[in-house]
């Protein structure tokens, strides 16, 4: 079965009992549930799967709005798009299939041997009933629609020694971000157009659980990568998540679920009897979903301006009442309280 595939199944069972605690996912299942020769060759992989990924949590799917963030307004961040080749992971609207994601992490490993000049093999690899399934590097990337090409990054703190000097130390003053400890970072000073990228970054291109208002030692190695407009290889890069997602040892879960789904397609896998979960307006990236950023103005799919936040507005705790509190205001303001006052003291009394 493959070191790799044994360590993964190691890190996994470390929060085992917390996610059959805390999971409302699938309930629990059993041998008759789950027929052998379909999708395990071997009962080992099965308890594997009935013990630790049948009870993996499935990261929400989303995906941006047509028209939400206008390319003449938010030029700068959709030039670093395009130059990346991302705009397909933008929009990308599909079913997905959360067992079948399940039962394939559960086998799931990956190859990778490519030296500096992209020779040698890359493959992931999964079994379902007894059948071995390969795919390659460039495969994946025309599945995905995405330019098979760049540096070769494999998430974390796997990063090209010749690439150090993009680290988070040496990119602060780059993307004007401020360390607050933990291998973390502020981003309440970066420009809208990082700040955007940050924000498709940690919810849609790469999503994960917790904070997403803050930036990682990897999302500062990946946005200084995109901001000095040199080309990551993100079909390289997702196949090393898909791997991490299941394999964590700290918070293991499934994400990129429209990744799976081209996969399962590319094999032609019956899916007619499988869990199907269609991405709906529910999973999309709105502009109240932006706002929430707070101070930015995106515009909605009718062409207004959202006017409940203004671009670069200073937050309430710092807006200045002498510009809102007026002397006609003022008056109104004192005659109630004169009001209130004297309601109150003829209650007292009586």
């Amino acid at each position: 079965m493959g070191r790799r595939k044994c360590t993964a199944h190691k890190a996994a069972k470390t929060s085992a009992r917390k996610l059959a605690r805390n999971s409302h996912n699938d309930p629990p299942l059993s041998l008759s549930q789950l027929p052998l020769p379909k999708w395990f060759n071997t009962k080992e992989i099965l308890k594997s799967y009935l013990d630790i990924f049948s009870k993996l949590p499935i990261l929400k799917p989303r995906y941006l709005s047509e028209g939400l963030l206008l390319e003449d307004k938010y030029e700068v961040f959709w030039n670093l798009v395009e130059q990346q080749g991302l705009r397909p992971l933008l929009f990308m609207k599909e079913r997905y299939y959360p067992r079948m994601m399940r039962v394939v992490a559960t086998s799931l490993s990956l190859a990778d041997k490519l030296n500096d000049v992209g020779d040698g093999e890359f493959y992931l690899r999964f079994w379902i009933g007894g059948v071995t399934y390969t795919i390659k590097l460039e495969e994946l990337a025309s599945l995905w629609g995405l330019p098979n090409n760049g540096v070769r990054f494999k998430g974390g703190h796997l990063c090209p020694k010749s690439y150090n000097h993009w680290s988070g130390k040496y990119s602060r003053d780059v993307l004007n971000v401020t360390y607050i400890g933990g291998g973390k970072y502020s981003v309440g000073e970066m420009s809208t157009d990082h700040h955007l990228l940050h924000y498709m970054l940690s919810y849609l291109w790469l999503p994960r659980k917790g904070n997403h208002g803050v930036l990682t030692e990897e999302d500062v190695f990946i946005m200084r990568a995109m901001v000095e407009e040199t080309e990551l290889n993100w079909p390289y890069l997702l196949a090393y998540r898909l791997m991490h997602y299941a394999s964590s040892s700290l918070e293991p879960s499934l994400g990129h679920d429209m990744l799976w789904t081209k996969i399962f397609e590319h094999f032609k896998f019956d899916l007619s009897d499988e869990e199907v979960i269609y991405v709906t307006e529910e999973n999309a990236i709105t502009s109240r979903s932006l706002n929430k950023m707070g101070k930015y103005t995106v515009v909605d799919r009718k062409g207004k301006k959202n006017k409940a936040v203004v671009e670069n507005a200073p937050s309430q705790s710092g807006t200045s009442l002498d510009s809102q509190v007026t002397p006609e205001l003022m008056e109104v303001f004192a005659e109630k309280i004169t009001l209130l006052a004297s309601i109150g003291i003829r209650r007292w009394k009586g």
